[in-house]
């Protein structure tokens, strides 16, 4: 079968770690028999001649004009057909001009090896754009829904059209958690044509290590309790929550010399995020480490004491897959498909109503006994390999159920 990804939440030759939930599940994927993939990462126009602009505007746009038009991504064969696009403005548009943008480079494709469907990921405007595309060549379109695009996007009056019609002209959806797919029925799209399958991890990478070396390689002291997330720094992702609960969980001295708050992740919310930290007097118990590679990341999860998700919208955290994965707790906000990861035995999933219920939840996660090789064994962890199989039994069928 001759697939074609479709989808902007993709790694790059800028950002290596972006999107690569979906470059794990499309790699698996194509290393299944008889499935072949080449991807279409479409990326906004911006010239290479404006380079200079990025003294004035953030730096992301000077990386997209550095990419080149074709990429290996993992041994993919990766194409970045540019789009029109302006930031903040017209959004309801976004969707026919990544069609339009992207046309010829598929068109082309499609005549060099006639594309049997396209695996688009994100609804909108990636899906959206991708049935229009499936239309003209008359290819089945499958959309894979992940979070925000359902969660928040659908709530827009000039976006929630797009995303209905782009749900309706697709021959299947596939939704990362039940939540999803709850959400889109209530959008009047049939149930029978969304099937759930959630994320999936790399076990080989993901695995429970010593604590005590974990800590040393990393830097961090053997006598500190650690709390950790890993996110972007957008808004979306609640840092500025934790760290206004460490407040409160750091009032007496003994607190703020041994309870730290580590975030992993890079983002434009950055410069605010540090501001906060710095007015509030925390700068000896939160650190923002910035992004990491994957392969490190099994050492914090290892190294850490408990996981902390104060996300204000999710789809199906990898995050939270790849801590239980690991053995560590999980202490999660009730929201997307959290409830569909995390027991009584891997975490705990709570209302956020205010931070001092939530500084009382960590306080009792991390003076709670937990099993960490049951954590590690919980049935929310699957590899992508395990993922990669369900998916293709859905492509070869054609169509859902």
């Amino acid at each position: 079968m001759n697939i074609l990804t479709f989808t902007t939440l993709w790694p790059n030759a800028e950002l290596p770690n972006f999107g690569i939930f979906v470059k794990h599940r499309v790699g698996a994927l194509a290393s299944l028999d008889g499935m072949n993939v080449r991807v279409v990462a479409p990326v906004p126009y911006f010239p290479k001649t404006g380079r200079w602009l990025s003294h004035v505007l953030p730096e992301k746009w000077a990386q997209i004009a550095r990419l080149p038009e074709r990429e290996l991504i993992g041994g993919l064969q990766t194409v970045h057909p540019r789009y029109l696009l302006t930031p903040k403005l017209g959004m309801n548009f976004y969707g026919g001009w990544m069609a339009s943008g992207t046309w010829e480079t598929v068109k082309r494709l499609h005549a060099e090896r006639p594309i049997d469907l396209i695996d688009a990921h994100y609804v909108y405007p990636d899906g959206h754009a991708a049935t229009i595309i499936g239309q003209r060549l008359n290819v089945p379109v499958f959309i894979t829904a992940r979070g925000t695009d359902i969660n928040l996007f659908s709530r827009m009056p000039l976006i929630r059209p797009e995303i209905i019609n782009a749900l309706n002209r697709a021959a299947g959806i596939i939704a990362v958690s039940e939540s999803l797919k709850t959400r889109m029925v209530e959008l009047g799209i049939r149930g029978e044509k969304i099937a759930v399958v959630r994320n999936g991890i790399d076990r080989r990478m993901f695995s429970p290590r010593d604590r005590n070396e974990s800590r040393r390689r990393l830097g961090l002291d053997p006598d500190d309790r650690i709390l950790l997330t890993v996110a972007a720094l957008v808004p979306v992702k609640g840092i500025d929550r934790l760290i206004d609960a460490m407040v409160v969980l750091t009032k007496g001295e003994e607190h703020k010399r041994y309870l730290k708050l580590f975030v992993i992740g890079e983002g434009p919310q950055r410069r605010a995020l540090e501001s906060q930290i710095s007015n509030l007097n925390l700068r000896t118990c939160v650190r923002l480490v910035g992004a990491k590679p994957q392969s490190e990341l099994a050492d914090w999860y290892s190294a850490a004491d408990l996981f902390c998700l104060a996300s204000h919208h999710e789809g199906c955290p990898n995050v939270v897959i790849e801590s239980l994965a690991c053995g560590l707790p999980v202490l999660a906000i009730d929201v997307g498909g959290i409830r569909e990861l995390l027991t009584r035995n891997t975490g705990k999933v709570i209302q956020f109503g205010r931070v001092k219920n939530f500084t009382e939840e960590v306080e009792r996660a991390l003076a709670a006994e937990w099993e960490r090789g049951l954590i590690t064994n919980s049935t929310a962890v699957r590899s992508w390999q395990v993922v990669a199989t369900e998916v293709a039994g859905l492509f070869r069928a054609g169509r859902f159920f």
